[in-house]
C-alpha cells in the first residue's frame, strides 16, 4: 500500500474491541501523516455485545451484530494481522506472534476484552461455557439450540444451569428461554419440560441496580419458570453437573456461565501495573500508571481512583478520547483528560420484544424500551459498518485536461496492486512488436506464442528456464505479502514443467526512519527465503532501490531436460482444460481496497494465494499435460488464448463449471472490477463465439487478473478424472474441468462458452 508520508513512528492496535473501533474510524477520518498503524486480533468480525440477547432471541443475524474490520483497518490505512497474542515484550517494545517474525512499536493500545472469572472454577475448561468471548459462545449456542429442540420435541427434559447473578446473566436466561420456546412454537408462560437455573453466590439478583429492577427481574423470571438460586457459591463444575460449596449440586444437560470479569495473566506478567480488581491501572488519560506508552481502553482498564463496572457502554465511550489522545502521545501533544460518567444508562432486553431502562432509581421497561434499544444497537454497528466512500483526486492542475482524460486519471489513480498493476496486454504486444528481435541458436523460446519463461540451450544438453517478475504490494503485510510474491514468481518456473534453482530479488521500499525499514524489510525477505527454502531454491542476490510502495521482484532460475518441458502450445484434440485454483483476486483485492471486501473473502483469498503451485504442476506431468500456463495478470481469457493463438485452437469452455473465490462473484455484480479488467476484455472479447459473454458476472471471472493464481493445463481425457482426484488430495480442493480442446488447426483460435 502506498505510504502516507515518511513512516517515524508505528502504533500497535492490540484487539478489535469497541474502544478500538472508534479509534480506526477517527484515524480513517484524519489520518496522521508518518504514523503507521497495524491492527493484530484474534476475531476479524467485532461482535457488539449489547445486541448478543437480540440474536440469542432470534431478532438478529449474526451479519447484524457483527462489525467487520478489515473494511475499517482498511479506511484507516492500518496493517492487518489476525493472531492472538499472549505475551509483550516493553522493554523491547515488541508483541510477540506465533509464526511470524515479532512487531515492533513505538506506542501500543490495549482493547483486550475480558472474560468470565468462573475460568478459576476446576472443569470450567472441560464442562462449562462462557458468555465471552462471545464469538466462542456463539458457536456454542447454536449448537445448545439445537440439542434443546431436539430433546424437547422427543419431549425428553433440557436442564441449563446459568452461573451468574448480573445483567448478562439475566439476559442471557431470559433470551434462551424466548428462543427455545419460539422454536417449539411455545408461549414465554407456557410450561414445558425445558429447565433454566440461574445460580448466583449474592444474596441478590442484579446487586448493581436499583430496587425496582430487582423486583421486576425477580418476578418476570418466575412467571417465565426460571429457577433463582441465591446465596450459592459454586464450587465446581463436573460432567452435566454444578458443585456448590454448601454441599448441593444441580444437574445440566449444558452448563454457562457469566460470572464477574478478569483478564489473562500475560499483562500482568509483562509488567503493566495492575489494580486491586486484577485489571491494567491507567490515569485519566487511559495510560498505563506504569508504561507511558501503553494505552489501555474497555474492561481490561480500570482507572484509578475512578472504578466503573465492566460494562460494553464505558467500552463505547473511551473509543473517541482513546484515540485523541494516541494522537496527542504520538504527536508530542498535552493529552486530553478521560472521566467517565458516574451513572451510564442500562439497558437489558428480557428477550421478548421487551426490554428494562435503568439509571440511579430510575426504570422503565416494556417495548418502547426495547425499541430504543434497537435503534441505538443498530446506529453503532452501522457508524462502523458504512464507511466514508474513498475519495480519489487525479492531482492535477486544473485545466491541464479535459473532463474525459481527468476521469482516465481518476481511474489510474485507483489502478490495484499485485497483478492487477500490470501494462495491459494490448499495450504491450504493441510495443513488442516493434522491437528488432535478436536471435541465437541456443535460445529456444518461440517468438510466435509468448511462453512464461525463457528457455536457453546449455551446452551440457539440458535447458535454462529464466523468468521474472514483481509485484507491488497489494497488502499492508510485509511477512504475507513476500510469500506470496515468492510463490507468484515461482510460478512461471513450475508452469513450464521445472524446479526451481535460484534466484535473484528486487526489492522496493517507501522511505521512512532507518527502525520501521529495516523491521519492513526483514519480514518481507524473510517471508519469502523461507518460502524459497521450502522449493530448495537458493537466493543469490539481487537489488534493492527506494519506491513509493512495497515492491518485490524475482529473477528465477530452473535446469531441465528438453524432453521435459511443457510450453503452452502443445494442446491435443479431445484434451481437458483444468484449473487448480479458483478465480477472483482482482476484483477481491478492488473491492478491498474500497472498504467492500469482508475479512473472510480477503482472508480465504489470501489463503489461495499463499498456495503454492509446486504440487499441482508435478501432478499435471504425472498425468500427461500436453501444454500448461499459469493465470495471472490477463485472467483466463487472455491467458488460454496464449495456448490457443499458436496453433488455432478452438475449445469449449463450460461456465458454470469455473470455480470462484468467495465473495468475488458477488463483486463482479456489484461492477467491482480489477483496474486492468477492461483492458483484458478488450484484447481477448473477439475470441469468443458467444453473445452470452460480458452480460453476466460469471463471465467477467474470466477477464478478472489474478495474483499468484493457479495453473491451467491440457489433460487427455482418459487421465482428467485421475488428475483432479490427485490435485484435490494435495491440497488443490478447488480444481476443476472447465473445458475441453474441440479442434486444432482451425481458421482462427476461438472459446465457445458452454
Amino acid at each position: 500500500m502506498k505510504a502516507n508520508g515518511p513512516v517515524v513512528k508505528h502504533l500497535v492496535l492490540l484487539g478489535g474491541g469497541h474502544s478500538h473501533l472508534a479509534v480506526l474510524k477517527h484515524l480513517g477520518m484524519n489520518p496522521v501523516s508518518g504514523l503507521a498503524v497495524t491492527l493484530i486480533s484474534k476475531d476479524m468480525n467485532t461482535p457488539y455485545s449489547g445486541s448478543l440477547p437480540s440474536y440469542i432471541a432470534g431478532f438478529h443475524a449474526h451479519n447484524d451484530i457483527h462489525i467487520d474490520l478489515r473494511p475499517l483497518a482498511q479506511f484507516a490505512n492500518a496493517r492487518i494481522i489476525q493472531a492472538e497474542v499472549k505475551s509483550i515484550n516493553l522493554e523491547r517494545k515488541e508483541v510477540k506472534l506465533p509464526g511470524r517474525p515479532a512487531i515492533s512499536f513505538d506506542l501500543i493500545s490495549l482493547n483486550i476484552g475480558s472474560n468470565p472469572d468462573a475460568i478459576k472454577i476446576p472443569g470450567a475448561q472441560n464442562f462449562a461455557f462462557g458468555i465471552k468471548p462471545i464469538n466462542d459462545f456463539i458457536i456454542h449456542f447454536q449448537s445448545i439450540l439445537k440439542l434443546a429442540v431436539e430433546n424437547l420435541k422427543s419431549h425428553k427434559e433440557f436442564n441449563i444451569a446459568i452461573v451468574g447473578g448480573g445483567p448478562a446473566s439475566v439476559e442471557l436466561a431470559f433470551a434462551l428461554q424466548f428462543r427455545i420456546h419460539k422454536e417449539l412454537k411455545l408461549k414465554i408462560t407456557d410450561k414445558s419440560l425445558l429447565n433454566i437455573k440461574l445460580i448466583s453466590a449474592d444474596q441478590e439478583l442484579l446487586s448493581s441496580h436499583n430496587k425496582k429492577v430487582r423486583k421486576f427481574a425477580t418476578i418476570e423470571l418466575e412467571k417465565r419458570g426460571i429457577e433463582l438460586v441465591l446465596d450459592t457459591q459454586v464450587k465446581a463444575f463436573k460432567k452435566n453437573m454444578v458443585v456448590c460449596e454448601n454441599g448441593d449440586y444441580f444437574n445440566a444437560d449444558k452448563i454457562l456461565y457469566a460470572t464477574g470479569a478478569s483478564i489473562p495473566s500475560w499483562p500482568g506478567d509483562s509488567g503493566l501495573a495492575l489494580s486491586e480488581d486484577g485489571f491494567i491501572e491507567v490515569n485519566n488519560h487511559l495510560q498505563s500508571t506504569s508504561h507511558d506508552f501503553v494505552f489501555v481502553a474497555g474492561d481490561a482498564a480500570t482507572i484509578k481512583d475512578q472504578v466503573r463496572p465492566k460494562s460494553g457502554v464505558y467500552a463505547v465511550r473511551q473509543g473517541t478520547p482513546l484515540a485523541k489522545n494516541l494522537v496527542r502521545f504520538s504527536t508530542g501533544k498535552r493529552l486530553l483528560r478521560y472521566k467517565p460518567q458516574a451513572h451510564a444508562l442500562a439497558l437489558m432486553s428480557t428477550g421478548n420484544k421487551s426490554a428494562i431502562a435503568s439509571r440511579n432509581n430510575i426504570f422503565y421497561h416494556g417495548r418502547i424500551i426495547w425499541s430504543i434499544k434497537q435503534k441505538i444497537d443498530a446506529a453503532f454497528v452501522r457508524k462502523y459498518s458504512q464507511l466514508p466512500k474513498m475519495k480519489v483526486s487525479p492531482q492535477i492542475a486544473a485545466g491541464l485536461v479535459d473532463k474525459g482524460t481527468e476521469q482516465q486519471l481518476i481511474t489510474h489513480a485507483m489502478r490495484c496492486a499485485g497483478c492487477g498493476a500490470k501494462v495491459a496486454s494490448n499495450v504491450l504486444a504493441e510495443v513488442l512488436q516493434q522491437l528488432p528481435v535478436i536471435s541465437h541458436d541456443d535460445i529456444l523460446t518461440p517468438s510466435t506464442i509468448p511462453e512464461d519463461a525463457a528457455t536457453i540451450k546449455l551446452k551440457d544438453g539440458r535447458i535454462l528456464v529464466q523468468s521474472v517478475d514483481q509485484l507491488k504490494a497489494f497488502i499492508n503485510d510485509p511477512w504475507i505479502f513476500g510469500r506470496i510474491a515468492t510463490n507468484h514468481c515461482l510460478s512461471d518456473i513450475y508452469a513450464m514443467g521445472c524446479k526451481p534453482h535460484s534466484a535473484l530479488a528486487v526489492v522496493g521500499l517507501p522511505f521512512s526512519l532507518k527502525d520501521y525499514g529495516r523491521e519492513q524489510l526483514k519480514e518481507l525477505m524473510l517471508s519469502c527465503t523461507e518460502t524459497l527454502s521450502e522449493h530448495n531454491c537458493a537466493l543469490v542476490g539481487g537489488h534493492s532501490a527506494e519506491t513509493e510502495a512495497i515492491y518485490l521482484g524475482l529473477c528465477v532460475n530452473g535446469f531441465i531436460n528438453q524432453e521435459n518441458l511443457l510450453t503452452k502450445g502443445g494442446m491435443q484434440e479431445g484434451d481437458v482444460l483444468i484449473l487448480s485454483k479458483p478465480l477472483g483476486t482482482g476484483t477481491l483485492l478492488a473491492a478491498d481496497m474500497r472498504y467492500k471486501a469482508s475479512h473472510n473473502w480477503i482472508q480465504s483469498a489470501l489463503e489461495n494465494m499463499l498456495l503454492s503451485n509446486r504440487e499441482v504442476a508435478q501432478c499435471f506431468k504425472n498425468n500427461n499435460a500436453t501444454a500448461c500456463t499459469d493465470v495471472t495478470g490477463f485472467g483466463l481469457a487472455g491467458h488460454l488464448m496464449e495456448m490457443l493463438s499458436g496453433h488455432n485452437i478452438e475449445v469449449d469452455l463450460y461456465l458454470s463449471d469455473i470455480p470462484a473465490l468467495d465473495g468475488a462473484l458477488e463483486c463482479l455484480a456489484h461492477k467491482i472490477y480489477s483496474s486492468l479488467h477492461e483492458d483484458n476484455k478488450l484484447i481477448t472479447n473477439n475470441a469468443f463465439n458467444t453473445e452470452t459473454v460480458g452480460y453476466d458476472e460469471k463471465s467477467e471471472l474470466l477477464f478478472d487478473p489474478q495474483t499468484a493464481g493457479g495453473l491451467l493445463a491440457s489433460i487427455p481425457a482418459e487421465k482428467a478424472e485421475k488428475c483432479l482426484k490427485e490435485l484435490r488430495e494435495s491440497g488443490s480442493r478447488g480444481a476443476k474441468a472447465i473445458g475441453r480442446v474441440t479442434r486444432v488447426g482451425a481458421n482462427v483460435p476461438s472459446i465457445t462458452l458452454k
